[in-house]
């Protein structure tokens, strides 16, 4: 028996017939009570950016001459942000391992490109909490991006955030595919992203998106 991730209760196996076949583990790590206040997206959100809640494009979209389309599963609401802090900013790793399923159903058989943290960043937190998601998912990534250091994004006004200087290089003497997926691990203004594949489209990748767990 194991137990939650999120509030410890032990968790109540179910299998799958493949699972009792193959000799598996049910990969369940979060209890249904948990998962169900992590909110899903609707069909109705942005055509580009996934903003939940909009019919067409936004308005921020509408005024993108060359936007890049996204996708996200959940919104950022207040289970979220809670889930975040005990995961990204107190440390505790083991909750990488709360999004494996969906992850890999969603992200199945993609070129993925995690956002990276700067080497400061990595020092002073221990992980690059966007790794820890695909690495507990068994998905594998092409590590095609450095970071600079900048302001936690989380002390930035979102005029801050959207006026920010590209931080993204890319590394010497990398192979880069044609099609990638940029994955991070929230959306708020989206300038993350877009900083991210403006660095890939400048290295002569055509074909760019973008996606987040939390919109």
């Amino acid at each position: 028996m194991t137990d939650c991730l999120l509030c410890h209760k032990t968790l109540t196996p179910f299998f799958q017939f493949s699972d009792i076949f193959l000799s598996r583990k049910p990969r369940e790590t979060v209890c249904p009570d948990c998962w169900a206040q992590f909110e899903v997206i609707s069909e109705r959100h942005c055509q580009i950016c996934y903003k939940p809640d909009i019919d067409g494009r936004c308005r921020d979209c509408q005024q993108i001459t060359d936007p890049i389309l996204h996708q996200a599963i959940f919104h950022y609401n207040a289970f979220a942000k809670a889930y975040f802090q005990h995961y990204k900013f107190q440390g505790d790793f083991r909750l990488r391992a709360a999004f494996n399923t969906v992850l890999a159903s969603r992200l199945k058989n993609q070129t993925i490109v995690p956002i990276p943290v700067s080497p400061e960043r990595l020092q002073s937190r221990g992980f690059n909490q966007v790794t820890g998601f695909l690495s507990s998912a068994k998905l594998p990534y092409l590590d095609l991006l450095t970071k600079q250091e900048t302001r936690h994004q989380s002390h930035k006004t979102r005029s801050e955030r959207l006026a920010s200087d590209n931080p993204f290089i890319m590394k010497e003497h990398v192979a880069i595919p044609d099609k990638l997926v940029i994955f991070d691990d929230i959306y708020t203004t989206g300038t993350t992203l877009r900083q991210a594949a403006k660095t890939l489209k400048n290295a002569s990748c055509a074909h760019v998106s973008t996606f987040s767990l939390f919109r």
